[in-house]
């Protein structure tokens, strides 16, 4: 098969570019044009020189280049582990649509250690078309909630001589303050605030759904730490959460984080988390 480099150069940059836009929109990561077009590039070289030098097409050598093509887009972020990852995953799916791609039409679409595509482009688009939606069904919500991304804050909340652990998700859409001090808002699941705040929460919860009329039925000496803070959210265009101003909220590594805590409904990312952090 006559290869010609300028195209293979060109392909495998393209590929490369869609790979890392993908990765990063994945990921939730955002990484500047100029580094991407600039790791796109590099993607296209070292195709280049692995048809040049077969040994640069080894496996080793082929993940090294993948991590490098991470780094030159993504590497001053703080997720770059995550996003690469996602990069390798993706890569892998767009070869393996390409593999199938090229048996289907009786044609080479891989060649050495990048794409050689003498198909249609209709064709091309096709492949990085379906590879972005593939990987999109099936890594979506772990790549934004799940281990690789690692957006799960372990807090204790401490409350009038009790100090409990929760773990809370990341929200990036959670952006309550309290209306007096402007201070950030947590968003408690209901069993973790009855376990911050004791029995009074929850007999007060137990009798109604209403915020404000929870707060109405709360002891004295809980209620003068608490207020009603106001909330939009999706099918809701108004309402209130009860919330709470605690003795003290730490990570664990002892940085400690001004905020008022609200109660929410129960059942946050199906039971796996106590609440939500938006800050």
């Amino acid at each position: 098969m006559v290869v010609y480099l300028d195209v293979l150069f060109a392909v495998n940059a393209l590929m490369d570019g869609a790979t890392l836009l993908a990765a990063s929109a994945l990921g939730g990561v955002r990484a500047g044009r100029l580094r991407l077009l600039l790791a796109a590039v590099l993607g296209g070289g070292y195709a280049v020189l692995a048809a040049i030098w077969p040994l640069l097409a080894a496996l080793p050598i082929r993940v090294l280049a993948g991590i490098g093509l991470c780094a030159a887009a993504f590497g001053r972020q703080t997720a770059f582990v995550r996003v690469c990852a996602l990069y390798m995953v993706v890569a892998a799916s767009f070869a393996g649509l390409a593999a199938a791609l090229g048996a289907a039409t009786d044609r080479k679409m891989l060649f050495g250690a990048g794409y050689y595509f003498a198909v249609p482009l209709r064709v091309l688009l096709l492949a990085a078309a379906v590879g972005y939606a593939v990987s999109g069904v099936l890594l979506r919500g772990d790549a934004q909630h799940g281990p690789m991304r690692r957006e799960v804050a372990r807090l204790t909340i401490c409350f009038d001589g009790r100090a409990c652990e929760v773990r809370l998700l990341h929200d990036t859409g959670n952006d309550l303050t309290e209306p007096v001090s402007g201070k950030p808002a947590l968003v408690l699941g209901r069993e973790a605030a009855c376990t911050v705040l004791g029995e009074g929460l929850r007999t007060a919860l137990s009798g109604t759904a209403d915020a404000a009329a929870c707060l109405a039925a709360l002891p004295p000496a809980l209620s003068c730490r608490c207020g009603l803070l106001p909330y939009r959210a999706v099918g809701v265009e108004q309402g209130l959460l009860l919330y709470f101003r605690p003795d003290s909220v730490r990570y664990t590594d002892g940085k400690t984080l001004d905020c008022v805590c609200a109660v929410g409904p129960d059942g946050i990312g199906n039971g796996a988390y106590d609440g939500l952090i938006g800050v």
